[in-house]
């Protein structure tokens, strides 16, 4: 009889380690998990959704009896616009749906101008000036996500055999200027500087 209590009691206290460990092993599992998933807001994620100056849009009004014509605007340095009936909105660094949302609402709810509006705005191509000595000096390249320094010159032809290197000059839309090694940028991605839509590269003249 104490032999049968003692096999029982040793049933119990396996079951109850197994529990324990289970729910120990399912609390650390859930914190790996928790701390491996990635965040979504990287920055070319944000990069590509939110608008900053330089920005060429097209804002199209739509659901009103009078609605103006399309107007193709580009975003200033300060992002400011000023739309018809003198609504004027900040533009900076804000999602583009957003953006139509809130014009949506400062024409309906807050200006009390219509009852009913529907704004949509369309990004215009998006572009990146390259002049200096590089070999097809067009003046423009296509914006691509993620686009760098680099990128942005071979898709101009690539540097002549006239080129300085070692300083090529980049300005920002928002008239920040950068100088950057190129011979750094090319061996080493670090080095490499991200671009965006509106940036200006400039390829120096080398001095013989």
């Amino acid at each position: 009889m104490n032999l049968d209590r003692f096999r029982i009691r040793g049933v119990w206290a396996a079951l109850a380690a197994c529990m324990c460990a289970l729910l120990f092993t399912g609390c650390q599992t859930d914190s790996d998990t928790a701390t491996a998933v990635p965040s979504v807001k990287s920055a070319s994620v944000l990069g590509m959704d939110f608008l900053r100056s330089g920005d060429r849009i097209r804002i199209v009004f739509s659901d009103i009896p009078d609605a103006t014509p399309a107007t193709d605007e580009q975003i200033p340095e300060d992002g400011k616009l000023t739309l018809p009936r003198g609504v004027e909105i900040n533009l900076l660094g804000k999602k583009r749906t957003d953006v139509e949302k809130e014009i949506e609402d400062l024409y309906v709810n807050q200006k009390r101008i219509y009852r009913k509006i529907k704004v949509t705005i369309e990004r215009l191509g998006l572009f990146i000036s390259v002049g200096g000595e590089v070999r097809t000096p067009s003046g423009t390249v296509p914006y691509i996500a993620g686009m760098t320094l680099t990128t942005a010159i071979n898709a101009a032809g690539g540097c002549t055999e006239f080129a300085n290197r070692r300083v090529v000059q980049i300005k920002r839309a928002n008239g920040e200027t950068l100088k950057v090694n190129l011979r750094k940028a090319v061996d080493d991605p670090k080095f490499d500087i991200p671009l965006y839509p509106g940036d200006t590269v400039h390829v120096h003249r080398t001095l013989l």
